[in-house]
């Protein structure tokens, strides 16, 4: 009886450690700095590359991307975008996206969508963010069937940013 309830004493403990590793519960804060953008992140994150970003952080769960774009170029490229409203708008047609999946959030908008690549399901959680006469494209991917469980923590991500006031 005792190695029952030793089995299942167990079992349990390991749900709940793999729970916290789902939930993004692992790691102590850490700031990122991209430029003039701050992000606050955990420790379990580590600096990569990724051709055509600003910056590339990835963890065992979770990756973040970087991107500016300065509105004087988008507006050299034919963009017509007036605010940051309009930039999202923007963000959302180039993926495909009903701007009805557009949501606003503190000093952000973002949305989120899946696709498949090589195979594996992705989903991508966009967040669109202005200062100065930059628009910035923040962007967090992690693996489909855990979104659900690391949405709360990407959101609490995004909302962490801050720019420097230079």
């Amino acid at each position: 009886m005792r190695s029952k309830s030793k089995k299942i004493t167990l079992g349990l403990c390991l749900i709940v450690l793999t729970a916290c590793l789902l939930c993004g519960c692992s790691g102590n804060p850490k700031n990122f700095t991209v430029g003039t953008m701050t992000i606050t992140l955990t420790d379990t994150f580590k600096e990569s590359k990724m051709s055509g970003f600003d910056a590339y952080f990835v963890s065992d769960d979770v990756s973040f991307s970087v991107k500016t774009e300065n509105a004087s170029d988008l507006e050299y490229q034919g963009y017509e975008i007036a605010g940051l409203k309009d930039y999202a708008k923007e963000i959302c047609s180039l993926n495909g996206i009903s701007t009805d999946k557009l949501v606003q959030r503190n000093n952000y908008y973002y949305f989120s969508n899946t696709q498949t690549v090589s195979g594996a399901k992705y989903t991508y959680l966009h967040c669109m963010l202005k200062e100065g006469n930059n628009y910035w494209i923040c962007e967090f991917v992690c693996k489909h069937r855990s979104y659900d469980s690391l949405e709360k923590s990407m959101l609490q991500w995004a909302d962490s940013i801050t720019f420097d006031q230079q």
